[in-house]
């Protein structure tokens, strides 16, 4: 990872990644402990709070449990993703908006996984990045546990969006 983290935070960011196979953000909770067993709850909840302050993953405390609710974030993917799958969600997502803007009938996500031809665990941080170019609205919100949604509307605003995104990270 590029970020400046302690080496218990670097290695449980990736644990964590390589656990989300699906490539959609995951759930952890004093399970870490048992994953690091050698570790004193005190550093890891310390390791913890260095992954928040870095936006990799999101931290809800909770009664009881001696760690937080740990949610990881997509920007866990672009940091970790490289060094575990070889891919870079960036690039990769540089891909797919580049295959919306030929074909915006692509929205309907399982196709355009089908077009790309990869992996759910490569696709699905790509396309969690390009969420954002997509308002409220314009994007199905049904949730389900397979992609990030199951559908884009690409009209004008989305297009004008999706070409800045490929010309401003490619």
């Amino acid at each position: 990872m590029e970020y400046d983290l302690g080496d218990l935070a670097q290695r449980l960011g990736r644990y964590m990644a390589e656990q989300c196979t699906d490539g959609m953000p995951g759930h952890f909770r004093d399970d870490l402990l048992a994953a690091f067993p050698d570790e004193e709850v005190v550093t890891v909840r310390s390791a913890l709070a260095e992954l928040n302050g870095a936006g990799l993953v999101t931290l809800d405390p909770l009664i009881g449990p001696k760690l937080p609710s740990v949610h990881t974030t997509h920007a866990l993917f672009v940091a970790a993703d490289a060094a575990i799958t070889g891919h870079d969600p960036i690039e990769d997502s540089v891909v797919l908006a580049r295959l919306l803007i030929d074909d915006p009938e692509l929205g309907h996500v399982p196709g355009l996984e089908e077009v790309a031809g990869w992996p759910r665990r490569r696709f699905n941080p790509a396309l969690g990045l390009l969420m954002p170019l997509f308002r409220k609205g314009r994007y199905r919100e049904v949730y389900q546990p397979d992609y990030p949604t199951l559908g884009l509307i690409v009209g004008d605003d989305e297009m004008v969006a999706l070409r800045r995104y490929a010309r401003d990270h490619a």
